[in-house]
């Protein structure tokens, strides 16, 4: 080779210099060929990389008008591609509802540098990427839901309580769809003060309750001779807090002057009526040594007689139907009559955690799985304020004072770590909450700080509740 290579310098041949200059151009072309090929390919993987990313971010988010998902994507895409020279754009976009599936094009070219000398330019390349969501394999989720009686208030001109259902329908719809209902099932546990678990569970042997019954006061009468009497004094409006909701009442802000004067005795009778005591689906905590004690417990719930009803709306337990579950969040209420709950989180939790696991109290959910993927268990806390009572060593429910709220607080984190310590995944949101420590609380049961949302407006919670449920489906590029 090396002999080829010295005749052929040494020539002086007219036919040897003009095929080194030929083949001199050749090796350039074809270098310079080469050269804008990779500049192509490489920005073809660059938008290939960006429109794989903008498919993901509109399959990701619970909506399914086409065109504000393609403007999404197309803001998305635009952003991936700052900083590049690159003058590609969505020229075609597709959302499929009933498929779950996301398809985009992408077109761009290229202005080669050594190729357009021989006549070639703006060099046309296309990209494709296509997305479906679908639940992230089994998936169980307890939606721990605030129905006290702030979420009467109102939010922008909407009662809280309404704008939770909205968000929390959205969520159901995102990850429980008739494609995938045999892999994902979702549990509603409204809590405020007691939790019912549901009159249909009387029997269970999980439930401590006794029979109906009545009781009839003796009747008494006596004779009364004296009254008391009240002039002057002046009427005004007084204002008072009830879970954090202001309301107004009469009082009289000038008192009466009042004195006992006689009067014809008469005969004043009291007693002699029936009150009824029944079950309702409320249950007491369990407490013992003044601790509360964790889910999955070796002892039975007490259940509560009563004269009427002192929790709100049933837990429903996991369901893959998603009819039930949605209108198990559609019916929820904030009072019953002049039942009007305040908060107390520590026994959302609890029947939380009770609705993913596979012991009794309920018995839906599938074994723990270490690594939390087969099953995946995820708990959604959501409040509207700060605890306002605790449990007292019976197990029954009172306002706190400060030292006694306290120890709420310290049982909240002590369920959430119980969860975290099972693997459950948890998120929680904020909504409308101002209380410090309830804020800090709320970020430190949380999974981690992605998991935790401080929703300041009903924009804010719909958000949260999207975001979710985009975390909670998962989400795969397929094209």
């Amino acid at each position: 080779m090396r002999y080829f290579v010295k005749a052929f310098l040494r020539s002086r041949h007219a036919s040897t210099t003009m095929i080194f200059g030929l083949a001199v151009f050749a090796i350039l072309a074809a270098l310079g060929t080469a050269i804008d090929y990779a500049v192509l390919q490489r920005a073809k993987r660059t938008t290939q990389d960006a429109l794989d990313s903008a498919v993901l971010a509109a399959a990701i988010i619970n909506n399914s008008n086409e065109g504000e998902l393609k403007k999404l994507a197309g803001e998305a895409f635009k952003e991936n591609l700052k900083g590049t020279d690159l003058d590609a754009k969505i020229t075609a976009f597709k959302y499929d509802q009933k498929a779950r599936t996301v398809k985009a094009t992408a077109r761009g070219s290229y202005d080669p540098v050594i190729m357009q000398l021989f006549g070639f330019k703006d060099l046309p390349y296309s990209v494709k990427a296509d997305a479906i969501k679908a639940a992230d394999g089994t998936l169980e989720v307890a939606l721990v839901l605030d129905n006290t009686w702030s979420m009467s208030a109102s939010v922008g001109g909407t009662p809280k309580i309404d704008v939770l259902k909205t968000a929390a329908q959205s969520l159901v719809s995102t990850i429980l769809t008739k494609d995938n209902k045999d892999y994902v099932k979702i549990a509603v546990v409204p809590y405020a003060d007691y939790v019912n678990v549901g009159m249909g569970n009387r029997s269970a042997s999980w439930v401590s309750v006794g029979a109906d019954y009545a009781t009839t006061s003796a009747k008494t009468c006596t004779t009364v001779s004296t009254a008391t009497q009240c002039t002057g004094g002046t009427k005004g409006t007084c204002t008072g807090t009830q879970d954090g909701v202001p309301y107004t009442y009469s009082c009289w802000i000038v008192a009466q002057t009042c004195k006992t004067v006689n009067v014809t005795p008469y005969q004043s009778c009291s007693g002699g009526t029936t009150t009824n005591y029944k079950w309702y689906g409320c249950v007491k905590n369990q407490v013992a040594s003044s601790k509360l004690v964790m889910p999955d417990p070796t002892g039975a719930y007490a259940g509560i007689l009563q004269t009427s009803q002192t929790c709100l709306n049933p837990i429903l337990p996991l369901s893959n139907d998603a009819t039930v579950v949605t209108n198990s969040i559609k019916n929820l209420v904030v009072n019953i009559s002049s039942y009007k709950p305040e908060t107390y989180i520590p026994a959302g939790m609890i029947w939380g955690v009770n609705t993913l696991t596979p012991p009794a109290p309920f018995t839906e959910g599938k074994p723990y799985d270490k690594n939390n993927k087969e099953p995946r268990k995820t708990i959604v806390l959501m409040t509207d304020g700060a605890n306002t009572l605790y449990a007292n060593t019976s197990g029954g429910i009172a306002v706190a004072n400060a030292t006694q709220v306290a120890v709420t607080y310290s049982d909240q984190i002590r369920v959430c770590d119980y969860a975290k310590s099972k693997n459950i995944e948890i998120y929680t949101i904020g909504f409308d909450v101002t209380d410090a420590t309830a804020l800090k609380t709320l970020k430190a049961c949380a999974t981690d700080a992605q998991h935790y949302f401080d929703a300041k407006s009903s924009a804010d919670l719909i958000k949260a509740f999207e975001t979710i449920g985009g975390k909670l489906s998962k989400v795969r590029l397929t094209g």
